[in-house]
């Protein structure tokens, strides 16, 4: 799996938008975006990047959630890349094809699953990727660093399964990538958020 941030050295407020494509560039790869972001700049980013021979760059499109600085830019690239798009299905983007928690989906060159992520917005998901630890993690609360929060209870069953997959690797909605201590940093995070608050 190819992960490539287009959005890297934007000057805009915009998310992390994740280009994925499989190692090897094969035919049956999905290179799918997650997330499109608001910054123009992807467009030139998508003419130049490598995908395969007779390939697009995007096949798919994969929205963590419907804030306008992660899904603003998505209809200039549909305008350019007709392709579908995956969602929650609360999510306020039209026209979307509804996943659903624990699906798996094809990303890249590997199966992904689906997490809905509850607290950040109603139309939150998260993408885990099992085979290489990668977890596309939105704006769920990751790196929870008190227990004085208040969180929707739902919240700390979707956390506990996080923690009890092996991460290795979370790519943030916003941020660099975390690769070292991934592990302390979730089971940190699980100790503080059971010591908050529900409602």
């Amino acid at each position: 799996m190819q992960i490539r941030n287009l959005t890297g050295q934007s000057t805009e407020y915009t998310s992390n938008v994740y280009h994925v494509t499989g190692d090897y560039l094969q035919l049956s790869d999905q290179s799918s975006l997650i997330d499109v972001g608001r910054d123009v700049s992807i467009l030139g980013e998508l003419r130049t990047i490598r995908t395969g021979i007779g390939k697009k760059p995007v096949d798919q499109i994969f929205l963590t959630h419907s804030h306008f600085d992660h899904a603003g830019l998505l209809h200039e690239i549909l305008d350019r890349y007709p392709a579908p798009v995956y969602a929650h299905p609360n999510s306020r983007v039209q026209g979307i094809i509804p996943l659903h928690d624990g699906q798996m989906i094809h990303i890249g060159d590997h199966n992904c699953e689906v997490i809905w992520g509850v607290t950040h917005s109603e139309d939150s998901v998260c993408y885990f990727c099992h085979e290489d630890g990668v977890l596309f993690s939105g704006d769920i609360p990751i790196r929870i660093y008190t227990d004085d929060g208040v969180y929707d209870p739902a919240f700390l069953t979707v956390f506990e399964r996080i923690c009890s997959y092996e991460v290795r690797v979370i790519y943030p909605g916003h941020g660099d990538p975390i690769r070292e201590g991934v592990r302390h940093m979730l089971d940190e995070s699980l100790h503080n958020l059971k010591r908050s608050k529900f409602v």
